[in-house]
């Protein structure tokens, strides 16, 4: 059976181990997944190194000095999407002719599951619309495997941006936006619509990406059960919005100025995706800057939070 070559791709930023933990994991799936169906994984690992003072890199060097890794130095300002883009962008650049990309946070442990849970994933979608094309793993609190965490969101009303979690069936069911902190990207899937925008800093990337797939018909899948572990670690709009209330305008302007908190992701994505919701959008952020209790009762009066 030919190998199956698949790059995987993380950013890392002073979470050692975190990091640390992914890395043991992915490698445990890697092994399981040969084991058990025999199938041939050759996973090369592309990691940007955005700045790390923690010596995250030096112990990856020391741990793993039998995998094939390799890190890439970033400017330490690349942030989520920046330091995913520079990963990526180096494994296209490496001149090898991959199968798969495969996208991880490195705040996410894989299960042993997860590679049998994103190939049916891919299978299905390919199956569905005879294209190959995205498959999202689903996860779960690391301390409560009840509680989903990530894998993706099916729109409840896109037209508002509402939407709920997509929670696990049994079987791959398609999603419009899907979450990167397990994400398997067909090959075909780049040669069509590339790599993640550069115009986004930190946030979004993956909601942008997801929304360009659909436009070009390519399938969005999550898997059907768990395969990973990542703890929630965002506030909800809601709880950023009550925080924000009891800011004062700098704080507010030092808050939403911040690449990890920046209203210029999410209007990039709208703009590029619903540019008849833009002007609306950037008129509701100001007022959510200015007044943000007024922000609070319009978003509460459109049904926004009851989804969340």
């Amino acid at each position: 059976m030919s190998s199956i070559k698949i790059a995987t791709l993380l950013t890392v930023y002073n979470r050692k181990q975190k990091t640390l933990s992914c890395l043991q994991h992915l490698f445990a799936a890697i092994a399981s997944c040969q084991q058990l169906t025999g199938r041939q994984l050759q996973v090369t690992v592309f990691i940007t190194n955005d700045g790390c003072t923690d010596g995250t890199e030096e112990a990856i060097k020391n741990l793993y000095p039998q995998e094939d890794i390799h890190i890439i130095q970033g400017s330490g300002n690349l942030f989520w999407a920046g330091g995913m883009r520079l990963a990526w962008q180096t494994a296209i650049d490496s001149g090898q002719t991959w199968d798969y990309f495969l996208l991880l946070n490195d705040d996410t442990d894989v299960r042993e599951n997860v590679f049998e849970q994103l190939f049916e994933a891919q299978q299905k979608g390919l199956a569905t619309k005879g294209i190959n094309g995205i498959a999202s793993g689903i996860t779960c609190d690391k301390n409560n495997p009840e509680q989903i965490t990530y894998g993706g969101f099916i729109f409840a009303n896109k037209t508002k941006g509402r939407h709920t979690l997509a929670l696990p069936t049994g079987q791959p069911q398609e999603i419009d936006l899907a979450h990167a902190n397990i994400l398997l990207i067909h090959k075909q899937v780049v040669d069509t619509i590339g790599i993640f925008h550069d115009g986004f800093l930190h946030g979004c990337a993956d909601h942008d990406y997801s929304l360009m797939a659909q436009r070009h018909g390519i399938p969005i899948m999550a898997t059907a059960q768990v395969c990973g572990a990542c703890d929630y670690d965002h506030e909800s709009s809601e709880d950023e919005i009550l925080q924000l209330r009891k800011m004062s305008l700098a704080e507010r302007k030092r808050f939403i100025n911040s690449p990890t908190h920046s209203d210029r992701d999410y209007l990039l994505l709208i703009r590029r995706h619903m540019p008849m919701r833009y002007p609306m959008a950037v008129l509701l952020r100001r007022i959510r800057l200015y007044c943000p209790t007024a922000y609070y009762w319009i978003t509460n009066l459109r049904g926004i939070y009851k989804t969340e």
